[in-house]
């Protein structure tokens, strides 16, 4: 099995990201959709076991100026995976995945389309910002099946969905 978490507009808000990883342990994969990636460049003790896979955010030098990609596809066991800053970007994709993941609203939210999962965890800019709680999401990929979670910081579940492949 392959737990990981999946972190978006952390805004370089370095306490509440410290505060997710106090209720998250054996994660395999890290995820950051962006603003501001480098976030956890300041908090090696977090991805020390961990694979950190990341896109820069809108604002980032990288993204304006396309020196660093803003979509980023992989594999984590039988599920291809697609990660970007903005749900927009995903147009620009020529292949399909199972999962696309990103940010920029700073709103949970997951979405099936046909055999499409879309997933946006929320933010951690603050403890509230833009009328929404701060929240991640992890998944527990294990073959055909991923747990997807959506938390708040206290690390309780608010949002549980079992997503399902082929």
């Amino acid at each position: 099995m392959c737990k990981t978490v999946i972190l978006s507009d952390t805004h370089n808000n370095q306490s509440i990201l410290k505060e997710v990883f106090l209720h998250e342990s054996g994660y395999t994969h890290i995820i950051h959709l962006g603003d501001d990636y480098e976030d956890l460049d300041e908090t090696p003790e977090l991805t020390v076991n961990a694979l950190l896979v990341r896109v820069p955010g809108i604002f980032h030098k990288g993204y304006l100026t396309k020196t660093i990609p803003n979509i980023r596809g992989f594999k984590i066991g039988k599920w291809k995976i697609a990660i970007t800053h903005r749900l927009e970007d995903f147009s620009n994709l020529n292949s399909h995945y199972d999962i696309y993941l990103y940010g920029h609203t700073h709103h949970p939210l997951y979405q099936r389309i046909g055999s499409r999962h879309f997933i946006n965890p929320g933010h951690l800019k603050d403890h509230t910002d833009r009328g929404t709680k701060a929240s991640y999401a992890t998944m527990k990929i294990q073959g055909n099946q991923i747990e997807l979670e959506f938390k708040h910081l206290d690390g309780i579940t608010f949002n549980r969905k079992i997503l399902n492949n082929k």
